[in-house]
């Protein structure tokens, strides 16, 4: 069937086109004229080499717009774009008279957003007071500041695919996989089928690595060392800290493997210990496109090292730092580490917090101990300016250690270990184990030294599948599966 929507016009945006998106220009192109021809509307191909700056970003798409009603805003790195489904959401934008009109339920990157060019106006006011970053869904993150500025329609798919929190732009070596795997399922419902049938398909690239630069730990947590296995791994007196030359060759593995992704560095244990810690540091940040978190107690975090590490934040944004700390109260911290002096932390906290540090939060593990003192908490950190605050919930450990957590936060739906599907765990051996939850390391998988890192990732994948169909014993106890980091 043919609308004849002549007030119509496909803007495909290739300002975001990358060495990713552009192996798949040729489907795309298809895709778009095949709309083109089907809804009768015209098409533009149009770029903006600056997208820094939204207003830009915004002006170059109404100037390009002129003289149409509604835009069908298409990103060329959004290659599996389905025709049927924007064909239906076309039609309830102009059934409608819509000011905006996108579809719900769908992974990103299968139904792009209708605008009417009259809306834009309203776009401009909003960015005035918003920081808006300008990516493939800037212009809905504007709409969605105060959705009550715009008459919204919304295409819901009967197929609830949120739970499988997909992206399907090709941005990234990740996705770039991810749509290789789904490029040749025209309809839609067969996707979704694929994707439901075969949880392979969504499992990529790892995204999350944590690692362990050494194997010493200054402030113990009381819960884990009740546990004699646990502590007997924290407390062993063999002593190992990854030198930086070991540092360079997994971390240009991981790169190679990856092209980018998230590293926390301190895991299990303080990095602060490690000798090489800050050339290790200044090493990781080299690519734009990696995302380093140092996780620390803030014990060794003297005035010397706050310097040098609030030298190397303030001349890159993709170093953090996450400071972990569980009470402000000396009682209450005493009940929950069995060493460590409070005094001397608050003290470090307070003079880096004090510089206005980028990219720095603290991060408190909520449980039974400290549940009554969380106000106190977040008031002695108020006076900090930019300071974000994060919630953990409590590990067990897979049941291992002693439950202090403070209800059960588990969704009804299981979709399967995220940890398994996203992240990658190594010690400071180089070993790697299947997760960050084997604290008496049961299951190690292969050394990063000794063996290619798509064949140890592969053999991860049997762990995930397992997993989704409940095989695995190693996860039965675990509450941990539906969280992830990035």
């Amino acid at each position: 069937k043919r609308y004849v929507y002549m007030s119509f016009l496909i803007l495909a945006d290739k300002s975001f086109n990358n060495e990713f998106s552009m192996k798949f220009d040729d489907i795309f192109n298809d895709k778009i004229n095949i709309l083109k021809d089907k809804l009768n509307c015209s098409i533009k191909y149009i770029e903006n080499n600056n997208i820094e700056k939204i207003d830009d970003y915004l002006n170059n798409i109404y100037r390009e717009s002129e003289n149409y009603d509604n835009i069908i805003y298409i990103p060329c790195n959004m290659p599996l774009f389905n025709i049927d489904e924007t064909i239906k959401l076309s039609k309830i934008h102009e059934d409608n008279i819509s000011y905006f009109s996108y579809g719900e339920n769908y992974p990103l990157g299968i139904i792009p957003f209708i605008i009417r060019r009259n809306a834009f106006e309203k776009l401009f006011n909003i960015i005035k007071t918003k920081d808006i970053k300008v990516n493939e869904n800037a212009i809905s993150n504007i709409v969605f500041v105060d959705p009550n500025f715009f008459e919204i329609e919304i295409l819901i798919s009967e197929y609830d695919m949120r739970y499988y929190r997909l992206s399907l732009f090709a941005n990234s070596r990740r996705n770039a996989v991810l749509i290789e795997k789904l490029i040749n399922y025209k309809n839609y419902d067969e996707m979704v089928k694929a994707v439901e049938e075969n949880p392979s398909i969504r499992r990529t690239l790892p995204s999350f690595i944590e690692m362990d630069i050494n194997n010493r730990q200054n402030i113990m947590n009381r819960y884990l060392l009740k546990n004699e296995a646990v502590k007997t791994e924290l407390t062993k007196k063999e002593e190992k800290n990854i030198t930086f030359e070991e540092f360079k060759i997994i971390y240009d593995k991981i790169y190679n493997f990856c092209g980018d992704f998230h590293m926390s560095i301190g895991s299990y244990y303080e990095p602060l210990l490690n000798k090489d810690i800050f050339d290790i540091l200044d090493y990781s940040v080299k690519n734009k496109n990696v995302n380093i978190y140092l996780e620390t107690n803030a014990l060794l975090l003297d005035s010397d090292k706050a310097k040098k590490l609030l030298s190397m934040q303030s001349e890159r944004d993709n170093l953090h730092v996450i400071i972990h700390l569980d009470a402000v109260e000396e009682n209450v911290y005493n009940k929950i580490y069995d060493n460590g002096d409070m005094k001397t932390v608050l003290s470090n906290i307070d003079y880096y917090l004090l510089r206005e540090p980028k990219n720095t939060y603290l991060q408190i593990v909520k449980q039974k101990d400290n549940f009554d003192y969380l106000s106190s908490y977040y008031k002695y950190f108020d006076k900090y300016k930019n300071i974000d605050i994060i919630m953990q919930k409590y590990y067990t450990y897979r049941g291992i250690i002693e439950d202090n957590r403070v209800g059960d936060m588990s969704p009804l739906i299981n979709m399967g270990c995220w940890h398994l599907a996203r992240d990658l765990f190594i010690d400071s051996y180089g070993d790697i184990y299947i997760c960050r939850f084997d604290i008496n390391k049961e299951k190690k998988i292969a050394s990063i030294y000794e063996e290619n890192l798509e064949n140890i990732w592969k053999l991860l994948e049997n762990y995930f599948i397992d997993n989704v169909y409940k095989k695995i014993d190693f996860c039965k106890n675990c509450d941990e599966w539906y969280l992830y980091n990035f």
